[in-house]
């Protein structure tokens, strides 16, 4: 699709170097580890969402340009894969387990940041409330195990 009606441009067809700094945070997130956090909190948990975060913090850092996102002021197709994981969870772990994910994490935050504000991702999201309602149930299923 991005290459018909986008000219390939979200996912940097016509720059191979952008493309694969791209490529490589897409691939490096992994949202299981996410998952297993919300349901049994601290200790590995944390320490695998950490590892995660410390890993895609890094690309940003020393392979991203300056900007809030990837590309620098360029949304990328990073950020369409990985935003909506960084709101719910940003939301979700916030709420149940008090973590602020991205204290430590200010290029990631920052990216955050400019993706929510923007026209398509406010018509797409929902209310904090929703995703906490929506979770709840996973949530107290690992509680009670």
């Amino acid at each position: 699709l991005d290459s018909k009606f986008n000219h390939g441009n979200l996912h940097q067809s016509s720059d191979p170097q952008a493309a694969s700094v791209v490529q490589l945070a897409t691939a490096k997130f992994e949202a299981r580890p996410f998952y297993v956090y919300l349901q049994v909190g601290g200790g590995r948990a944390e320490a695998d969402v950490r590892d995660v975060l410390t890993e895609l913090e890094t690309i940003y850092s020393q392979h991203g340009k300056e900007g809030p996102y990837l590309l620098g002021g360029t949304l990328s197709s990073a950020e369409i894969n990985l935003v909506p994981f960084f709101f719910r969870f940003n939301v979700l772990l916030k709420h149940y387990r008090k973590v602020d994910l991205f204290a430590d994490y200010p290029r990631l935050k920052a990216a955050l940041d400019a993706a929510v504000v923007r026209p398509a991702f406010q018509q797409t999201a929902r209310e904090p409330q929703y995703y906490i309602d929506a979770y709840a149930g996973l949530v107290s299923r690992a509680a009670t195990r």
